[in-house]
């Protein structure tokens, strides 16, 4: 009782902090507004140039926060490691008092939480902004390797590590991984733990030799722990890595290869999959390391279910996120994925590019999308209100444009790669012709009809149209007269298609197709 009691009051007071630490009047330079930002270890108070950080009284299997002596303790520790990669962004330490009435920093009553101030960077120069906005270029990769080729040669050897501790401490964190997913992995993706999970065990047994001459040569270091995008800016002053791990000791000090697959994991999730090759060719010729790339997939497999683990725990369930990085520690157990064609189709508003969007993301292929295709094909850009059958949207356009989809297509399956096609396809010949040109290529296809209720759509048109920010031109009337020439599926085998009423989230819409898929295409979950 005593300790639920603790945890009460710790909560208690948390929030009571975070209240006043939103209002501008609590620090020594007001602004006039506070953004808040949380973590699942920590909060975050962004406030004019600066941020103030708390770390949350918690206890996990790989930290403990628990105490104000802790807290302190690691802050201290945050400041001191970072100022290897980001000397000028981490600024102080400071108390905050509670005296019975209000919070305040660094003044006279005594401390009952601390804070780490740190001058704050611009966002829209982070590497994960910069990757989602398509302006990273080979030569920011290209200094970047440099850079974390030249700290891990200077990082301390962790020498005080026999190679038989170093390869329990690998395998201890490789299962809790599984350990902390467990509560929150659905049960269509348990297979794929399972695979995970034996792929693991057989690695780790299997290397123990290359993992223990890894540690004798020096290549286990004291090196930033948790280097993905979020972490990197390219700064006007510089590249500044910030935010290494200071709780564990243990996860800091890893093998440089494991480092090295943690970024180029987080370029290749984050749509970057180049990057990622150049990240590692540039890595290693600076780093005389041979052996670096035959570590690569356990160790991009192990940082991906890091970040799957770090997003369920955020926020309590499983998520896009997690899904995200789950699926692509997936792709590194097995053989590569064959060619495959996926058909996405439905009428406009049915949903099918929010499926599309998400199927691509978990299974790493590119979507060609027909109202991408033919506003490229019509040299046109914005909405096109035009009558159905009719201007870009004429039987002649039509017929172009999914010609111009199954060209990109084949281009896909050539180079050995699955592809998602987002389009209406409601017509017997289009489908057709994609049947065909994968039974051509030796491919497997499969088709997921997406439909909703009429109101439904009729309410996604109208908040589509208000946003103006979607590439589809469809309006209820399109729709309407849609329906009315769509020709029935039943040219396509029941086998190979799933039928998807898209009334439920994205998340859980890609869990049903994900499951129908691997039981449809060949070694699609490998």
């Amino acid at each position: 009782m005593a300790e639920k009691s603790e945890k009460s009051a710790n909560a208690s007071s948390s929030e009571a902090l975070v209240a006043a630490m939103m209002e501008p009047g609590f620090y020594p330079k007001p602004s006039r507004t506070v953004m808040h930002r949380e973590t699942h270890i920590s909060h975050l108070f962004l406030a004019g140039d600066l941020v103030y950080k708390i770390k949350k009284p918690i206890q996990f299997s790989f930290l403990d926060f628990s105490t104000l002596a802790k807290r302190r303790y690691y802050l201290e520790q945050e400041f001191e490691l970072n100022r290897r990669l980001a000397p000028s962004v981490y600024l102080r330490i400071l108390p905050i008092g509670f005296d019975g009435t209000r919070w305040e920093l660094d003044g006279s009553s005594k401390p009952v939480e601390y804070a780490l101030v740190m001058r704050r960077l611009p966002e829209k120069r982070f590497l994960k902004f910069l990757l989602e906005t398509q302006q990273v270029t080979p030569e920011m990769i290209e200094e970047l390797a440099k850079l974390i080729a030249e700290f891990h040669a200077s990082a301390k050897i962790a020498d005080d590590l026999s190679p038989t501790d170093h390869l329990k401490i690998v395998e201890k964190y490789w299962n809790e991984n599984f350990i902390d997913l467990e509560r929150f992995v659905p049960a269509v993706e348990r297979d794929r733990m399972n695979k995970l999970r034996a792929f693991g065990a057989d690695f780790l047994t299997s290397n123990s030799e290359l993992l223990a001459q890894r540690m004798s040569q020096g290549r286990v270091r004291d090196v930033h722990g948790d280097l993905h995008t979020e972490h990197i800016c390219f700064a006007p002053e510089g590249i500044e890595i910030f935010d290494c791990i200071e709780f564990s000791p243990e996860l800091r000090r890893c093998d440089v290869a494991s480092e090295v697959a943690f970024l180029g994991m987080d370029l290749a999730v984050r749509g970057g999959r180049e990057l990622m090759e150049k990240f590692v060719a540039e890595y290693l010729e600076r780093a005389n390391d041979s052996d670096l790339r035959k570590l690569l997939p356990f160790y991009s497999c192990y940082r991906a279910l890091v970040r799957a683990k770090v997003h369920a725990l955020r926020l309590g369930r499983w998520n896009d996120e997690t899904a995200r990085y789950f699926c692509f520690a997936g792709q590194m157990i097995g053989e590569p994925v064959t060619p495959f064609i996926v058909i996405v189709c439905g009428l406009t508003g049915s949903g099918k590019s929010s499926v599309s969007r998400e199927l691509a993301r978990r299974l790493d292929v590119p979507v060609v999308n027909s109202d991408v295709v033919r506003k490229r094909i019509a040299a046109k850009a914005g909405r096109q209100i035009v009558p159905f059958n009719e201007g870009i949207y004429s039987p002649a356009m039509t017929e172009k444009t999914y010609a111009t989809m199954a060209s990109e297509a084949e281009q896909e399956l050539a180079k050995g790669h699955g592809v998602i096609l987002d389009a209406t396809f409601s017509r017997r010949a289009q489908r057709k012709a994609i049947i065909d040109l994968a039974k051509r290529y030796g491919a497997p296809v499969a088709l997921i009809h997406c439909a909703a209720a009429d109101a439904t759509i009729e309410r996604r048109l109208k908040e589509r149209a208000a946003a103006g920010s979607d590439v589809s031109d469809g309006r209820w009337e399109i729709y309407l007269a849609q329906k009315a020439a769509a020709e029935p599926l039943d040219d396509v085998p029941p086998s190979l298609q799933l039928e998807l009423q898209t009334d439920a989230s994205v998340e859980e819409l890609a869990n049903v197709c994900v499951e129908f898929l691997r039981s449809r295409l060949a070694r699609l979950d490998k």
